[in-house]
């Protein structure tokens, strides 16, 4: 008899889970833990957003295919994966701000739970539903997120148990990455910001499962998404319109993109609540 694949669900955080971007919500902690402590960060904070937005608008600006022209998978991958630098660069910065340091991980946990329960963060609907059916139907549930926090999304995740895959705040208030990104050869992580890390670090954790049939199963809202949503079996865009940036992308490079509703099976889809999902039973 043949053993069944066993499905390994994954989860991005911000805009799948949650309804919008929490990275607002988890600056804004941090910079009311530090005043609580006497050192306002506000300024040194909007140094850094500033600094990353300029430098993201560099990365688009200075490449040498513009996304009209960018028309395949392969150059859109290129045109993801160079951005590589300017991401790390970020980090450091925020390293360099200290709004993080000596905030630990019981703090980012307990901070998330709250922000949801305030409803400041507000997750989309059915989703502790659609994450207890999965479980109990033996699929195993990842949560694999850019964020900077993986302590952080368990609380917001919270009371739903899912294995997070995201990056670490040190007691420095440096950003690392997750520990299945460790190399037995070096003290420093990779940090998990780009597409080609979360696919690398989605395949990382299917080996490290050990099973040799799997059937994968991926859902995300943004760009960092698109490889992993490419390679996986099955896939679908958490989005609120039919004409997200993702969806746009994904378009403009040959993949057309319908609603679960109205989706081929197995073909990507898009959809707005875990609800929908829910009837397609992925």
């Amino acid at each position: 008899m043949t053993t069944p694949a066993r499905k390994h669900i994954f989860l991005d955080f911000d805009g799948t889970i949650t309804t919008a971007d929490t990275i607002g919500a988890l600056a804004q902690f941090a910079l009311d833990t530090q005043s609580a402590r006497g050192s306002d960060l506000s300024a040194a904070w909007e140094q850094v957003v500033k600094a990353y937005m300029q430098g993201f608008k560099a990365c688009v600006d200075n490449h040498h295919t513009p996304s009209h022209q960018r028309t395949t998978v392969g150059q859109e991958v290129e045109f993801l994966r160079q951005m590589k630098d300017s991401e790390v660069e970020s980090l450091e910065r925020i390293r360099e701000c200290e709004v993080f340091r000596g905030i630990g991980a019981d703090d980012f946990r307990n901070a998330g739970r709250r922000l949801v329960e305030q409803g400041t963060i507000q997750l989309r609907e059915g989703f502790h539903e659609y994450v207890s059916r999965r479980i109990a139907e033996g699929c195993k549930v990842w949560v694999l997120s850019v964020n900077w926090s993986s302590a952080f999304i368990e609380g917001a995740c919270h009371p739903s148990v899912v294995s997070v895959i995201a990056n670490n705040v040190g007691s420095d208030g440096s950003i690392v990455g997750p520990e299945l990104f460790l190399s037995p050869r070096s003290a420093d992580h990779r940090t998990l910001t780009n597409s080609v890390d979360k696919l690398d670090a989605m395949r990382a954790a299917l080996q490290g499962e050990g099973f040799g049939q799997t059937t994968t199963v991926y859902m995300g809202d943004s760009i960092t998404d698109m490889e992993c949503l490419l390679a996986a079996d099955q896939a679908v865009i958490m989005s609120d319109k039919a004409d997200s940036t993702l969806l746009q992308t994904l378009r403009r490079i040959g993949t057309d993109v319908k609603h679960i509703a109205e989706a081929d099976p197995g073909s990507i889809a898009w959809a707005s609540s875990f609800d929908d999902i829910e009837k397609r039973v992925l």
